[in-house]
């Protein structure tokens, strides 16, 4: 009896092993259908795209930058010496009409040298006069005059006008010519002791304050004047054509409410070779605008009928972009009418069809691709 339940038990079993196998079969033989149906598109590469509709492109080139005073000023020591205080503390912020002191550097030893070679002089003078009387009659008393003219302290006059060879290398003989042109030097020199505003403007940079020894070269500040700014922005080489000294463009600030008007004055020369773009600077009226502010805005150009805008980076180096067809990449060539920064306008795409925004490495015709519309 028990011999025979084990015969049972074991044909059973064997048979739900049997079923077993199989059903395990045609799931792995079901598993790897579905994966060789899967594969295929598991393996097309996710591209951004757009679809071509062609009309009127705007030229509108953007333009960013950061505002500067056109009417900037460093103001640098001359000379050595302790600043002095004055009635106004030369600091940030602080306000100056034209002419009025910024600094004054103490100038003693300066003025006391100019005491003592005026004086030089005209003890020269007292001496010469009576040589004249006997050698020069004709002049002699033209230097009297003038003599009586100097003061002890204070401006010394101009000189004589000299009428004369003869009377030139008298007075050259005597070192008139020499103590007076020394005295004029010193008199130059006293004026860089005292620093004036060279306009109307505020202080954006104080290096300095009363008590500094300063030495030549020393960099004391800054002076603006905010009322006249401008703009410094690029734009790419291939939109040169469409700018010129003149145009008027809107700017626009994150900090300020409302738009400003612009106008260029000024385009460079030169093209960056590593961004290919060229600078333009753009004078700006507005109430509120500041050195160093940020703004942004744009520069009509024009129009271009029939064509689409497409990203820069998508353009190929043939002139021609990728589109997306039973999703493979085809390659569609174009006319580039214009190349900005950022975009391109181009001729040649048929409406409706998907073209490939993306910068794609790798990229060839018949790759498969899943294209992610906008």
């Amino acid at each position: 009896m028990n011999e025979l339940l084990r015969r049972r038990l074991s044909i059973v079993l064997g048979l739900v092993l049997m079923v077993g196998g199989v059903v395990t079969c045609n799931e792995l033989k079901s598993s790897k259908a579905e994966t060789e149906r899967s594969t295929p598109a598991s393996q097309a590469r996710m591209v951004r795209t757009l679809v071509a509709q062609n009309g009127p492109v705007q030229l509108s080139i953007p333009v960013t930058g950061r505002l500067r005073a056109m009417d900037r000023m460093v103001i640098t020591a001359e000379v050595g010496g302790t600043v002095l205080r004055t009635g106004k503390d030369f600091r940030e912020g602080v306000s100056f009409a034209e002419g009025e002191v910024l600094f004054r550097i103490d100038n003693g030893e300066v003025r006391a040298q100019l005491s003592a070679q005026q004086s030089g002089f005209i003890r020269t003078l007292v001496q010469l006069v009576p040589d004249l009387r006997i050698d020069l009659p004709d002049v002699a008393s033209k230097w009297d005059s003038y003599l009586k003219s100097i003061p002890v302290e204070g401006q010394l006059p101009d000189f004589p006008k000299l009428v004369s060879e003869q009377e030139r290398n008298y007075l050259a003989g005597r070192g008139v010519l020499d103590q007076y042109y020394g005295i004029r030097a010193l008199y130059e020199r006293l004026g860089k002791y005292t620093i004036t505003a060279p306009f109307d403007g505020v202080v954006v940079g104080a290096g300095i304050e009363a008590g500094t020894i300063v030495t030549p070269g020393t960099r004391l500040g800054e002076f603006i004047a905010p009322g006249s700014l401008e703009l410094e922005t690029a734009i790419g080489a291939g939109e040169l054509a469409f700018v010129k000294v003149g145009d008027t463009l809107r700017l626009a600030s994150n900090e300020v409410p409302g738009t400003f008007k612009g106008r260029i004055i000024r385009v460079g020369e030169n093209i960056d070779i590593g961004t290919q773009t060229v600078k333009l600077f753009v004078q700006v009226n507005g109430q509120g605008m500041r050195d160093g502010q940020y703004l942004t805005g744009s520069i009509q150009a024009g129009s271009v009928s029939e064509a689409v805008s497409v990203p820069r980076s998508a353009l190929l180096e043939d002139a021609s972009l990728y589109t997306v067809k039973d999703s493979m990449l085809v390659k569609q060539p174009v006319e580039v009418t214009h190349q900005g920064v950022e975009q391109a306008v181009v001729r040649g795409l048929v409406n409706g069809q998907v073209v490939v925004t993306d910068r794609l490495s790798g990229a060839h015709e018949g790759m498969r691709v899943a294209p992610m519309m906008p």
